[in-house]
Protein backbone atom coordinates (compact mmCIF):
# COMPACT_ATOMS: atom_id res chain seq x y z
CA UNK A 1 0.00 0.00 0.00
CA UNK A 2 2.56 2.37 1.15
CA UNK A 3 4.68 1.56 -2.66
CA UNK A 4 1.65 2.37 -4.45
CA UNK A 5 1.29 5.37 -2.71
CA UNK A 6 4.88 6.76 -2.96
CA UNK A 7 4.15 5.85 -6.90
CA UNK A 8 1.00 8.39 -7.06
CA UNK A 9 2.88 10.80 -5.23
CA UNK A 10 5.68 10.94 -7.63
CA UNK A 11 2.93 11.11 -10.28
CA UNK A 12 1.42 13.93 -9.12
CA UNK A 13 4.54 15.74 -8.02
CA UNK A 14 5.67 15.39 -11.70
CA UNK A 15 2.40 17.23 -12.54
CA UNK A 16 2.30 19.98 -10.36
CA UNK A 17 6.33 20.79 -11.60
CA UNK A 18 5.67 20.81 -15.06
CA UNK A 19 2.56 23.06 -14.10
CA UNK A 20 4.67 25.34 -12.70
CA UNK A 21 7.03 26.11 -15.26
CA UNK A 22 6.41 28.56 -17.54
CA UNK A 23 5.19 27.98 -21.22
CA UNK A 24 7.79 28.30 -23.92
CA UNK A 25 11.08 27.78 -21.31
CA UNK A 26 11.81 24.68 -23.58
CA UNK A 27 12.08 26.54 -27.01
CA UNK A 28 14.25 29.57 -25.08
CA UNK A 29 17.53 28.86 -26.76
CA UNK A 30 18.88 31.82 -25.42
CA UNK A 31 18.44 30.94 -22.18
CA UNK A 32 21.86 30.15 -20.48
CA UNK A 33 22.67 27.05 -18.17
CA UNK A 34 24.69 27.80 -14.42
CA UNK A 35 25.66 25.66 -11.57
CA UNK A 36 24.86 27.27 -8.09
CA UNK A 37 26.49 25.07 -5.32
CA UNK A 38 26.53 26.25 -1.79
CA UNK A 39 27.50 25.13 1.63
CA UNK A 40 25.58 25.63 4.77
CA UNK A 41 26.13 25.38 8.73
CA UNK A 42 23.61 25.33 11.59
CA UNK A 43 23.93 26.20 14.74
CA UNK A 44 20.84 25.58 17.02
CA UNK A 45 21.39 27.49 20.61
CA UNK A 46 17.72 26.05 22.20
CA UNK A 47 14.66 25.08 20.89
CA UNK A 48 13.75 28.78 19.40
CA UNK A 49 17.07 30.01 18.30
CA UNK A 50 18.93 29.06 15.26
CA UNK A 51 22.13 30.42 14.03
CA UNK A 52 23.51 29.99 10.58
CA UNK A 53 26.17 30.31 7.76
CA UNK A 54 27.23 29.63 3.88
CA UNK A 55 29.13 30.39 0.89
CA UNK A 56 27.99 30.02 -2.49
CA UNK A 57 29.52 30.06 -5.82
CA UNK A 58 27.65 30.41 -9.38
CA UNK A 59 28.69 29.82 -12.65
CA UNK A 60 26.99 31.06 -16.15
CA UNK A 61 27.93 30.32 -20.06
CA UNK A 62 26.61 26.88 -20.28
CA UNK A 63 27.65 25.70 -16.71
CA UNK A 64 32.06 25.56 -16.19
CA UNK A 65 32.04 28.53 -18.80
CA UNK A 66 32.78 31.43 -16.61
CA UNK A 67 32.58 32.33 -12.55
CA UNK A 68 29.40 34.91 -12.25
CA UNK A 69 29.29 35.07 -8.58
CA UNK A 70 30.69 34.18 -5.14
CA UNK A 71 29.25 35.11 -1.71
CA UNK A 72 29.12 34.58 1.83
CA UNK A 73 26.54 35.09 4.47
CA UNK A 74 25.44 34.76 7.99
CA UNK A 75 21.74 34.92 9.75
CA UNK A 76 19.94 33.74 12.54
CA UNK A 77 15.98 32.79 13.04
CA UNK A 78 13.55 32.72 15.90
CA UNK A 79 10.59 30.13 15.65
CA UNK A 80 7.68 32.63 17.29
CA UNK A 81 5.19 29.41 17.33
CA UNK A 82 5.23 26.01 16.04
CA UNK A 83 3.89 26.93 13.16
CA UNK A 84 6.11 30.87 12.62
CA UNK A 85 9.71 31.31 11.92
CA UNK A 86 11.17 34.55 11.57
CA UNK A 87 14.57 34.95 10.40
CA UNK A 88 17.33 37.80 9.48
CA UNK A 89 20.70 37.64 7.08
CA UNK A 90 23.02 39.47 5.58
CA UNK A 91 25.09 38.45 2.79
CA UNK A 92 28.25 39.79 0.92
CA UNK A 93 28.17 39.51 -2.58
CA UNK A 94 30.74 39.25 -5.12
CA UNK A 95 29.57 39.68 -8.94
CA UNK A 96 31.23 39.38 -12.46
CA UNK A 97 29.60 41.83 -14.08
CA UNK A 98 29.15 42.54 -18.04
CA UNK A 99 27.64 45.72 -18.45
CA UNK A 100 26.69 47.39 -21.72
CA UNK A 101 25.28 50.97 -22.91
CA UNK A 102 21.72 51.64 -24.99
CA UNK A 103 24.07 51.68 -28.18
CA UNK A 104 25.46 48.40 -27.73
CA UNK A 105 28.85 50.06 -28.39
CA UNK A 106 30.58 50.31 -25.03
CA UNK A 107 30.91 47.25 -23.05
CA UNK A 108 32.58 47.01 -19.22
CA UNK A 109 33.85 43.68 -17.09
CA UNK A 110 34.58 44.04 -13.82
CA UNK A 111 33.92 42.31 -10.11
CA UNK A 112 31.96 44.49 -8.38
CA UNK A 113 30.67 44.01 -4.90
CA UNK A 114 27.33 44.32 -3.38
CA UNK A 115 25.93 44.40 0.07
CA UNK A 116 22.32 42.72 0.86
CA UNK A 117 20.08 42.23 4.14
CA UNK A 118 16.79 40.48 4.72
CA UNK A 119 14.49 39.83 7.13
CA UNK A 120 11.96 37.00 6.79
CA UNK A 121 8.76 35.22 7.92
CA UNK A 122 8.02 32.00 7.43
CA UNK A 123 4.83 29.78 7.92
CA UNK A 124 5.07 26.01 7.64
CA UNK A 125 2.47 23.47 8.00
CA UNK A 126 2.31 19.48 8.23
CA UNK A 127 -0.23 17.23 6.58
CA UNK A 128 0.70 14.01 7.44
CA UNK A 129 4.15 13.58 5.22
CA UNK A 130 3.52 16.18 3.33
CA UNK A 131 4.68 19.81 4.53
CA UNK A 132 4.19 23.29 2.90
CA UNK A 133 5.73 26.33 3.87
CA UNK A 134 5.20 29.91 2.81
CA UNK A 135 8.22 32.46 3.15
CA UNK A 136 7.45 36.29 2.69
CA UNK A 137 11.18 38.27 2.66
CA UNK A 138 12.09 42.15 2.22
CA UNK A 139 15.57 42.29 0.56
CA UNK A 140 17.42 45.54 0.35
CA UNK A 141 20.79 45.65 -1.36
CA UNK A 142 23.26 48.42 -1.86
CA UNK A 143 26.23 48.49 -4.41
CA UNK A 144 28.66 50.72 -3.60
CA UNK A 145 29.56 53.14 -6.23
CA UNK A 146 32.66 51.84 -8.46
CA UNK A 147 35.08 53.12 -11.40
CA UNK A 148 35.93 50.75 -14.08
CA UNK A 149 37.23 50.54 -17.85
CA UNK A 150 35.65 51.00 -20.55
CA UNK A 151 35.80 48.42 -23.34
CA UNK A 152 34.73 48.43 -27.31
CA UNK A 153 31.56 46.29 -27.71
CA UNK A 154 32.66 42.49 -27.25
CA UNK A 155 29.84 41.19 -29.99
CA UNK A 156 32.45 41.22 -33.70
CA UNK A 157 34.72 38.50 -32.72
CA UNK A 158 36.39 38.97 -36.18
CA UNK A 159 37.46 42.11 -35.77
CA UNK A 160 40.44 42.33 -33.64
CA UNK A 161 40.98 46.13 -33.57
CA UNK A 162 37.74 46.71 -31.17
CA UNK A 163 36.37 43.79 -30.06
CA UNK A 164 37.90 43.82 -26.25
CA UNK A 165 39.58 46.74 -26.53
CA UNK A 166 39.74 49.48 -23.83
CA UNK A 167 38.67 52.54 -25.29
CA UNK A 168 41.37 55.28 -24.55
CA UNK A 169 41.87 59.03 -25.10
CA UNK A 170 45.60 59.96 -25.91
CA UNK A 171 47.42 58.16 -23.43
CA UNK A 172 44.48 57.72 -20.81
CA UNK A 173 42.12 54.80 -21.10
CA UNK A 174 38.46 56.21 -20.68
CA UNK A 175 36.65 55.12 -17.62
CA UNK A 176 32.96 54.83 -16.38
CA UNK A 177 31.96 55.57 -12.82
CA UNK A 178 28.82 53.40 -11.53
CA UNK A 179 26.99 54.82 -8.86
CA UNK A 180 26.18 53.78 -5.77
CA UNK A 181 22.65 52.16 -5.74
CA UNK A 182 20.07 50.58 -3.29
CA UNK A 183 17.26 48.36 -4.50
CA UNK A 184 14.63 47.28 -2.14
CA UNK A 185 12.63 43.73 -3.29
CA UNK A 186 9.79 41.44 -1.93
CA UNK A 187 10.23 37.78 -2.05
CA UNK A 188 7.80 34.99 -1.88
CA UNK A 189 8.41 30.83 -1.81
CA UNK A 190 5.83 28.96 -1.94
CA UNK A 191 7.54 24.98 -1.24
CA UNK A 192 5.85 21.26 -0.90
CA UNK A 193 7.84 18.63 0.49
CA UNK A 194 7.44 15.07 0.81
CA UNK A 195 8.83 12.92 3.64
CA UNK A 196 9.44 9.92 1.12
CA UNK A 197 11.61 7.82 3.48
CA UNK A 198 14.08 8.77 6.52
CA UNK A 199 16.81 9.75 3.89
CA UNK A 200 14.58 11.01 0.74
CA UNK A 201 12.25 14.22 1.16
CA UNK A 202 11.58 15.09 -2.83
CA UNK A 203 10.22 18.82 -3.58
CA UNK A 204 8.42 21.46 -5.61
CA UNK A 205 8.71 25.34 -5.45
CA UNK A 206 7.95 28.73 -6.87
CA UNK A 207 9.42 31.98 -6.00
CA UNK A 208 8.39 35.39 -6.51
CA UNK A 209 11.02 38.78 -7.07
CA UNK A 210 8.88 42.02 -6.93
CA UNK A 211 10.64 45.05 -7.41
CA UNK A 212 9.92 49.07 -7.59
CA UNK A 213 8.45 48.37 -11.42
CA UNK A 214 6.37 45.02 -10.45
CA UNK A 215 7.81 41.84 -11.07
CA UNK A 216 11.53 41.03 -11.97
CA UNK A 217 11.40 37.51 -11.82
CA UNK A 218 9.81 33.99 -11.09
CA UNK A 219 12.04 30.78 -10.10
CA UNK A 220 10.65 27.35 -10.41
CA UNK A 221 12.34 24.67 -8.59
CA UNK A 222 11.86 20.72 -8.79
CA UNK A 223 14.49 19.04 -5.89
CA UNK A 224 15.41 16.63 -3.57
CA UNK A 225 16.59 16.47 0.04
CA UNK A 226 18.83 13.57 1.00
CA UNK A 227 19.48 13.30 4.79
CA UNK A 228 22.02 11.34 5.83
CA UNK A 229 21.77 11.31 9.51
CA UNK A 230 20.65 14.35 12.04
CA UNK A 231 23.83 16.51 10.97
CA UNK A 232 24.59 16.15 7.52
CA UNK A 233 22.37 16.34 4.61
CA UNK A 234 22.68 16.95 0.69
CA UNK A 235 20.98 19.03 -2.00
CA UNK A 236 20.27 18.61 -5.31
CA UNK A 237 17.97 20.65 -7.63
CA UNK A 238 16.47 21.71 -11.52
CA UNK A 239 16.13 25.29 -11.30
CA UNK A 240 14.42 27.82 -14.40
CA UNK A 241 14.47 31.22 -13.91
CA UNK A 242 12.31 33.69 -15.55
CA UNK A 243 13.39 37.80 -15.93
CA UNK A 244 10.30 39.37 -17.08
CA UNK A 245 12.95 42.66 -17.23
CA UNK A 246 15.91 43.43 -19.63
CA UNK A 247 18.75 42.71 -17.19
CA UNK A 248 22.33 41.40 -16.86
CA UNK A 249 20.62 38.38 -15.33
CA UNK A 250 18.27 36.89 -17.91
CA UNK A 251 16.55 33.67 -18.35
CA UNK A 252 18.51 30.95 -16.61
CA UNK A 253 18.07 26.86 -16.06
CA UNK A 254 20.05 26.23 -13.14
CA UNK A 255 21.56 22.84 -11.79
CA UNK A 256 21.48 23.38 -7.60
CA UNK A 257 24.25 21.32 -5.25
CA UNK A 258 23.94 21.60 -1.77
CA UNK A 259 25.27 20.49 1.76
CA UNK A 260 24.44 21.26 5.17
CA UNK A 261 25.80 20.48 8.38
CA UNK A 262 23.98 21.05 11.40
CA UNK A 263 25.74 20.97 15.09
Amino acid sequence: MERSMNRKFFLVWALVALGLIPPGWARAQSDDFGIWAETNVEKKINSRVTLEGGVELRTRDDGFGEMDRWSVGVGASYRLSPWLKASAGYSFLDDNNHKVNSSGKKYSDYWGQRHRLNVSLTASHQFGRLGLSLRERWQYTYRPEKTVDRYWNYTDEDDDAVYGQPVTKGEFTQTHTYQGKGSNKWRQRLMAKYKLSKLWRPYVSAESTIGGSGLDKMRYALGAELRLNKKSSFDVKYLYQHSYKDDDEGNRHVLGLGYTYKF
